[in-house]
């Protein structure tokens, strides 16, 4: 296993002072800048909508103060920056075997997926990616707020018109034949249309279906870790497990393509759908 250079030091018996004094090299300006300002207010939580789950209720006010969100969900040469310099460990990369959810991994894929988001990462890669970067994830609150446009409170980023290829990366009519070919069970797909990508699709290629604020991708192509901690909204209970938004590009389901959907993993789970963006 590879180790970070933190690591390293101490595996080497460098003294515990000098160890503390490493530090990163600081995350380029393509990274660093690559984000929007969200505005704070108030605006109204989750959803009683016939399509929302139980724990998207009860619809409960929150307030979020202003923030700064990627543009874009965090790509694979980002990531492999965070890597090159020793502040992230590797994520899960590529396998070509039939079943097995790294053949979907874009982490040392035959095909150049540079442009594409990084998946098959767990919570603390993610966290670990936004800490170098002079950032943080997102609370799920600020997650919704902007994808909601806060008081606006759309169902989708865009607005409420439906869900179509032109505005997502989610399973399309290339999807199916896709999930079979790779030895995965075949699934309804969420729209007739081919959106043009069968796995993830380069970050920002749906600018159709930006948010008020300019946001890309907010729904689709990779469900985004965030900060939060699952929590019933009623306090009836909590889990152990981290809040992930947003959908996916094998989403198949109109509920879980939507700013309001939830959706929850233990913080070591690694799969071809969990990706993340930044905060700050």
């Amino acid at each position: 296993m590879r180790l970070l250079p933190a690591v390293l030091c101490l595996a080497l018996a460098t003294t515990v002072a000098a160890c503390k004094t490493w530090r990163a090299p600081t995350a380029p300006p393509w990274i660093l800048d690559n984000m929007v300002e969200i505005p704070g207010g108030t605006f109204a939580m989750g959803s009683d909508s016939r399509d929302a789950n139980e724990n998207e209720k009860p619809v409960h006010s929150v307030s979020v103060k202003r923030f700064q969100l990627d543009r874009t969900e965090v790509t694979v040469q980002a990531f492999a920056e965070c890597v090159r310099v020793g502040a992230c460990s590797e994520p899960d990369a590529y396998r070509e075997e039939r079943g097995n959810f790294h053949i979907f991994c874009n982490w040392k894929n035959p095909q150049d997926r540079s442009t594409h988001p990084i998946n098959c990462v767990d919570f603390q890669q993610a966290t670990a990616f936004c800490a170098w970067a002079n950032k943080r994830l997102p609370t799920e609150e600020e997650w919704e707020y902007a994808a909601r446009a806060g008081a606006e409170g759309r169902t989708y980023p865009w607005g409420n018109d439906k869900l179509d290829q032109t505005r997502l990366n989610a399973c399309g009519r290339e999807c199916p034949a896709n999930l079979v070919a790779k030895g995965f069970p075949r699934w309804a797909p969420l729209y007739e249309a081919d959106d043009g990508w069968p796995e993830t699709a380069p970050a920002g290629s749906f600018p159709a279906g930006a948010s008020k604020h300019g946001v890309l991708d907010l729904l689709g192509n990779v469900w985004e870790w965030t900060a939060s901690a699952y929590a019933a909204y009623d306090g009836s209970h909590a889990e152990k497990k981290r809040v992930l938004r947003g959908g996916s590009w094998g989403g198949g389901e109109p509920r879980t393509e939507r700013t309001s959907h939830r959706f929850r993993l233990v913080p070591g789970s690694r799969a071809q759908f969990l990706g993340f963006r930044c905060a700050r």
